[in-house]
């Protein structure tokens, strides 16, 4: 599993769920980077990563072995927290509805594993992505927005966990066999 994975597995499922159900209307649905989210834009849905943490309750995640005489595995497991943006041509009411068909999908589709994973990436078995709205104070949103060109364009925060990095094999310590108790005697102050 991978960070861009992640990404492209939400990119893909809103592009097939928004063009199976007539209701792309014109837009495109894309990944973006905070570099192209200018003003100029029309007629997108953007999925921008903007932040990655580390996922507080399952950091190292301890992985099946691939043999049971195999080393143990584990991965990192991060939060990745995305911006769903909405930029219209024509209207506001459009970008509204564009936005809410898209919050719907990511409802339904709360969980992403299986066969909504892209294809394009290597993935664990049993994996699965929970996405989830996050909230954001005002304060926090505004701040975020200060850094692009042009005012706040109509957007929601989600959250996307436990995404985890590339599994890497941990060598375990040997078992303990004996322990050899060493006394010293104590020296007088």
């Amino acid at each position: 599993m991978s960070i861009a994975g992640a990404t492209d597995s939400l990119v893909q499922l809103l592009r097939t769920r928004l063009t199976e159900g007539g209701g792309l209307d014109g837009y495109t649905v894309q990944a973006m980077s905070s570099r192209d989210v200018r003003p100029t834009l029309q007629n997108r849905v953007g999925l921008m990563l903007y932040r990655v943490g580390l996922d507080q309750t399952r950091r190292h995640v301890d992985l099946p072995r691939t043999a049971p005489t195999a080393p143990s595995r584990s991965a990192l497991g991060l939060e990745l927290h995305y911006l769903l943006i909405v930029w219209g041509l024509n209207s506001a009411e459009g970008e509204q509805v564009m936005l809410g068909r898209c919050m719907q999908i990511l409802d339904r589709f709360a969980v992403v594993s299986g066969p909504m994973l892209s294809p394009s990436y290597p993935w664990e078995p049993g994996v699965a992505l929970q996405v989830s709205p996050e909230p954001l104070e005002n304060e926090d949103f505004l701040r975020l927005w200060d850094g692009f060109e042009g005012p706040p364009l109509l957007s929601m925060p989600y959250l996307v966990r436990t995404v985890r990095l590339a599994p890497v094999e941990r060598v375990d310590a040997p078992m303990v066999e004996a322990r050899t108790l060493v006394g010293i005697p104590g020296v007088p102050r």
